[in-house]
């Protein structure tokens, strides 16, 4: 690869790609590898501000950043990722299903400790759908040696990132409140049920429980009779004497894996597993607050995790919702525990 002068440089193969940046309007290649440049080209590389250009003078040594950046991605990526084609030597990694995105920090260091090799991506447990970009890589160099390249994929057989897929699951939802069971105050759940859906859950079916725990204990049960695999309550968590949902999950025979989050909105929030499934007693605040601890946990269940007692300790990391005038979530750190 050879320096030369814009002037100097027609009729040989430019040996990088040049971008074009307009502010506030656009970033795009303009002339790309490989492309001979005629005299044409002489007033738009000046304009762009190219004096001199790479071009190729005789055997490159090493790996050019495209095919660099392609070897990287494919170490890296499992089966539920594709990468994008090289643009501008970058690579992005997209997915190709819904689920739950996982990052080992310990390797994912170790890549961006090898010299001049770029890793950045998305933070550990981020729910994506298909589509959404997770990570992206190049080099800093047009050419980077075999040696560094090879290191980088034998650290991405250590699974540097992956995607589990969101399970397929049936869902029921007992709402409790002697309010709501009265007919004194609407049934407000169809936001839960709208929520649960977007994570491709079916409602199997709901009910209306009062405030007593042998109707809360019947109803949890019906629902995994017909057939559900996750039970969702809504309301009756707090310290009033009134709110017994707690006992009457308890009552079912299930075992309370942990009631109260250090997660906000969802402080008071409820986690069991009856016979293999789980029931989620989510507070209050699923019906006035737009994500709460409920998007935190859900995912991670529909993902295949086991939920265990030091999970919410470390979702105290991350689970304080700022509740922005303009919410952005998943785009933000509410959940990002690591």
């Amino acid at each position: 690869m050879k320096k030369v002068k814009a002037e100097e440089a027609i009729g040989k193969v430019l040996a990088h790609d040049i971008t074009e940046i307009i502010p506030g309007k656009k970033k795009d290649v303009a002339f790309k590898r490989g492309t001979v440049i005629t005299h044409k080209d002489i007033e738009r590389l000046l304009n762009l501000g190219k004096r001199y250009v790479f071009v190729f003078d005789k055997k490159i040594k090493g790996v050019h950043e495209d095919d660099a950046s392609i070897r990287i991605a494919e170490a890296i990526m499992d089966s539920n990722m594709e990468y994008l084609p090289p643009r501008e030597g970058k690579v992005s990694i997209k997915s190709r299903v819904n689920g739950l995105f996982y990052v080992n920090d310990k390797e994912l260091y170790k890549i961006n400790r090898v010299k001049d090799v770029l890793l950045s991506t998305v933070p550990n447990r981020f729910p994506v759908k298909k589509g959404d970009i997770v990570a992206a890589t190049r080099i800093i160099p047009l050419y980077i040696g075999e040696r560094e390249l090879r290191m980088v994929e034998r650290i991405g057989k250590h699974s540097v990132i992956k995607i589990k897929p969101f399970r397929s699951c049936k869902a029921g939802i007992v709402v409790t409140g002697n309010e709501v069971y009265s007919g004194r105050v609407k049934d407000g759940s169809a936001i839960v049920e709208e929520k649960i859906k977007d994570y491709g859950l079916s409602v199997i079916g709901k009910t209306i429980a009062p405030d007593e725990i042998g109707s809360i204990k019947g109803a949890i049960i019906s629902l995994f009779k017909k057939g559900a695999d996750i039970v969702i309550t809504t309301a009756g968590l707090s310290v009033d004497p009134d709110d017994v949902t707690k006992e009457g999950i308890e009552a079912t025979g299930a075992e309370v894996l942990f009631y109260g989050t250090p997660v906000f909105p969802g402080a008071m929030f409820l986690v069991a597993r009856f016979q293999g499934n789980y029931i989620l007693g989510a507070p209050a605040c699923v019906y006035y607050n737009k994500y709460t601890v409920l998007d935190i946990i859900l995912p991670r269940i529909l993902a295949g995790e086991t939920m265990h007692k030091h999970d919410m300790v470390k979702a105290s990391y991350g689970g304080l919702c700022l509740n922005c005038e303009i919410c952005h979530y998943p785009r933000c750190f509410f959940g990002k525990s690591s």
